[in-house]
């Protein structure tokens, strides 16, 4: 697909086919510094984290905020949700070299909650992303189908907290391979069916998802989730809000951190 920055076609695209890759958001240079920190908090991780740290991730480093907060990136999610946006999480992805990690075909709001399913993830490419290092696989339309039966496998080679998968067969010749560039983005419906394979490659592949949401959703079930409001006005007030942290693994926002994914641990987490 070539690059677009025409709102109603990229709206448009997005309500038919449940995605919409690629977008240019961030400079290349940001978004691979990025992954050079990562990468050594992934060989060094915090001990004084009760939680995963790559979940919720914005919590804890202003720096990461900064990423899922990005204008740029807001002006795309803009043109799928409107003007009032929550960041509900901003979710980490590392794929370590000849790494055996793969994630099965899912649905994100499996677990979640939320009324409407308007929430849309934006899934932040910090290295480039491609077939050899296990890039994101789209089926189209499959956001249509509303939530679709899950199977919790507790594979251990899987990168999902409870290695959940569907559970009806996808065809995977028609499937979307989301090939991007560091700094790039692409967009999906929480219903969306996606998956990704293993990184083959000698080199790391990492992503950010984040989770946008328009203030008019609610939560209908479910662990209490909360958000931070980047971008307009919430009238609605349906989620609590996480604290902007100011510094990187800092003890507040090692305690944001800690309040905010409390309530989901007992669920694995798939619930935050």
């Amino acid at each position: 697909m070539q690059l677009s920055t025409d709102k109603d076609y990229i709206s448009i695209f997005y309500s038919k086919h449940g995605y919409y890759t690629p977008l240019n958001a961030l400079p290349s240079d940001t978004a691979k510094q990025a992954a050079q920190r990562i990468i050594e908090i992934e060989t060094n991780p915090p001990l004084n984290i009760k939680h995963p740290w790559n979940l919720k991730a914005h919590l804890l480093a202003d720096w990461i905020y900064g990423l899922a907060a990005d204008p740029s990136v807001l002006d795309h999610i803009e043109k799928i949700i409107g003007p009032n946006i929550l960041i509900q999480a901003a979710d980490i992805f590392v794929k370590p070299p000849q790494g055996k990690k793969k994630i099965n075909w899912h649905q994100d709001a499996n677990y979640w909650g939320l009324d409407p399913f308007e929430l849309v993830t934006g899934w932040i490419a910090l290295t480039d992303t491609t077939l050899e290092n296990g890039c994101m696989r789209y089926m189209p339309g499959t956001h249509k189908q509303n939530k679709i039966k899950h199977i919790e496998t507790y594979a251990e080679d899987s990168a999902l907290t409870r290695g959940q998968e569907i559970s009806i067969e996808i065809d995977e010749e028609k499937s979307v391979p989301v090939l991007l560039k560091a700094g790039q983005i692409a967009l999906h419906h929480c219903l969306t069916a996606h998956a990704s394979a293993p990184n083959y490659t000698e080199d790391y592949r990492i992503g950010m998802a984040v989770r946008y949401i328009p203030c008019h959703v609610k939560q209908s079930d479910g662990p209490p989730m909360s958000a931070i409001l980047v971008r307009g006005r919430d009238d609605f007030g349906h989620f609590k809000y996480d604290p902007i942290p100011k510094n990187s693994f800092g003890k507040n926002e090692i305690r944001a951190h800690d309040n905010s994914m409390k309530p989901h641990a007992e669920t694995n987490y798939s619930t935050a």
